[in-house]
Formats: C-alpha cells, sequence, structure tokens
C-alpha cells in the first residue's frame, strides 16, 4: 500500500477504534454506566473538559476533589412515581393544589449531579467573580439566577437549548454532552428516591417551624442553622440514590415554568407549560422553615432573580450535545 495512503487512513482507523469501544472524552458516545465525572480543573480558558463514567463513585466523593474540580452525576433509573405529597402530609397547606397527588412516568434514565454545583466548580466554569455572599469553595454556589445558570428558551413542548454563555451552555459545549437542569418532575422523583414520605428517608417531619428532628440529618435549614449560613455540600446523609441535600441548604432551580396546579391526571415524561413568568424552585435553603423543604414543596421564582438562597445542579440524559443558543 502506498504510504500516502496509510497515512490518511490510520488516522480515520484509530478514530473508529475509539467511537466504538466508547473512548474520547468529549461525549460522542451515549453513556452506560452509573457515574458520570466531568473533569473541569482546566479551568473556564480549558478547549475541553474530560469525561469519564464508572460503575461505581469514587472511593473518596465526598472529597474537596469531587466538590471543586470535578463534577460527580448520579444515573437516575427511569420509573413511575405519585407525584405531591397527601393532602394531610404534615407541612402542607390542605387548601393549595400545587402538591396535589398524581402518577408520573419518566420513560428516560438520566443523570443528576450528586452535589449542588459549588463555588470553586461554579468558578471553574464561569471564571469572573464569585456571586455568593457568604463564601468557600466547597459551599454551594448562590445568587445564581435561571437565566445564569441556564439561560437560553425553554418552552416546555416546544423545547429549547440552553443559552452558550451560561454554566449549563459552557459545560455541554466543552464536554460534548447534552446538559439541563432538571424538570420538576425529574428533580421531585430523584429527591424521593423511591420514598412517599415528606423527606427522602422515608420520615415525615416532627414539627413545621422550630426544629424538625428527622430533617437534621438531611439538610441545613432554619431549625438547625443556628446563627450560620449554608453548609458545606455533602454535609449530611444523602438519600438511596446518594444524592446529598436535597432537603435545605440552598433552593434548586428546575428547567419547567411554574404552573400552580398539576392536576390529578397521570402524566408522561411532563415538561411543564408552554409559557409563564416565573420558574420552579424546589429543595428549600438554610434560612427556609421545615414544612418548605419538604420534598413535595414547590415554590416559583423570577427567571431573572438571583436570591441569597438560590443555586442548581445539572442533568444529562448522557448523550451528545446540541449546540446551545448564542444568547446566554
Amino acid at each position: 500500500m502506498p504510504r500516502n495512503l496509510l497515512i490518511v487512513i490510520f488516522p480515520l482507523l484509530i478514530a473508529l477504534l475509539l467511537a466504538a469501544c466508547g473512548g474520547g472524552s468529549r461525549g460522542s458516545y451515549e453513556l452506560t454506566e452509573t457515574y458520570l465525572i466531568i473533569d473541569i480543573s482546566g479551568g473556564p480558558d480549558a478547549a475541553s473538559y474530560p469525561v469519564s463514567d464508572s460503575a461505581s463513585a469514587p472511593a473518596d466523593l465526598n472529597s474537596d476533589l469531587y466538590k471543586t474540580d470535578r463534577i460527580v452525576l448520579r444515573r437516575i433509573p427511569a420509573g413511575t412515581f405519585m407525584m405531591g405529597s397527601p393532602a394531610d402530609e404534615l407541612g402542607r397547606t390542605p387548601w393549595e393544589d400545587n402538591e396535589d397527588l398524581h402518577e408520573v412516568t419518566l420513560t428516560q434514565d438520566f443523570y443528576m449531579a450528586v452535589f449542588q454545583v459549588t463555588q470553586a466548580q461554579w468558578l471553574n466554569v464561569m471564571g469572573g467573580s464569585n456571586p455568593s455572599s457568604n463564601t468557600g469553595d466547597t459551599r454551594p454556589v448562590e445568587r445564581v439566577s435561571w437565566d445564569d445558570a441556564r439561560g437560553g428558551t425553554w418552552d416546555g413542548p416546544d423545547g429549547g437549548d440552553p443559552g452558550s454563555d451560561t454554566f449549563i451552555g459552557r459545560l455541554a459545549a466543552k464536554t460534548g454532552i447534552a446538559f439541563d437542569l432538571p424538570t420538576d418532575a425529574q428533580w421531585e422523583y430523584a429527591a424521593r428516591a423511591g420514598t412517599t414520605t415528606a423527606l427522602n428517608s422515608g420520615q415525615n417531619l416532627t414539627s413545621t417551624t422550630g426544629t424538625c428532628t428527622n430533617l437534621n440529618e438531611l439538610g441545613r435549614y432554619d431549625g438547625n442553622r443556628g446563627y450560620g449560613e449554608h453548609a458545606v455540600v455533602g454535609s449530611y446523609t444523602p438519600n438511596s440514590w446518594g444524592l446529598y441535600d436535597m432537603h435545605g441548604n440552598v433552593g434548586e432551580w428546575c428547567l419547567d415554568w411554574y404552573e400552580a396546579s398539576l392536576g390529578t391526571s397521570a402524566v408522561t415524561d411532563p415538561v411543564g407549560p408552554a409559557s409563564g413568568s416565573a420558574r420552579v424552585v424546589r429543595g428549600g435553603g438554610w434560612i427556609d422553615l421545615a414544612q418548605i423543604c419538604r420534598t413535595a414543596f414547590r415554590i416559583r421564582g423570577s427567571p431573572g432573580g438571583a436570591g441569597g438562597i438560590l443555586g442548581f445542579r445539572p442533568v444529562s440524559p448522557g448523550q451528545p450535545a446540541s449546540s446551545p443558543e448564542g444568547d446566554g
């Protein structure tokens, strides 16, 4: 074979072999393992972020490394659950219908970040200055708006892409893997991890104000913060899927436009209404009462608002990204 032909063919063969073996670090293949790990240590100027997946969590998952220079996501299996809460759940306002019980089926697995995005992770991806009021590398980033975290467009059934100059947009562009905020339903499904109670430990509240002994072990909230601030991520007990701080610490942005009543009919893969004025916020924050930190609690937030208790965590379908929108 002529030497010049070998020069052309050999790199092509290597590329094909890498693709067949799931190789590479740009997310050009579908991920199938339980954990997805993004190396963001290259900082905001890196051309790309290496990606790996693993059948098991890193042995030192709760170390600073995975709260600063890495982002770890856990695969959440598809399934059906009851979204919302019983009318008599302690902490629910009985006459409100934004927690009405209804069956939800999610037909696709997805990955969700094990920790809320920290301030060090934010700076590694976004650069610039830290937007947070209460600073600490391994504490959750806060004072981040929906527009900062994700931006772009999302019009429910009509879909939409993240803004290119947002955290989600940059993460997708530098990994080649699709990322987004969780839908309202994805967030609650992942937070519950199979539970049907107010808390993802399988327990209910013992008090709606003051100290709730069952919530104390799960997250930072008004009843256990004293005069303190939000906690280092991963400081409390995770749920059975290994997700930390789904109760308290900082409220988490979701993808959907907020809709007060979700109804009582069964739905499949809901993505929220096509339009609205506010986005869904979940989980409660470190200054909130116990009842606001319940798994079913839903509240609204202006997408341009960057309140002191607002943060987020990304999700991914584990599939290649489309091109983010040019507007942040």
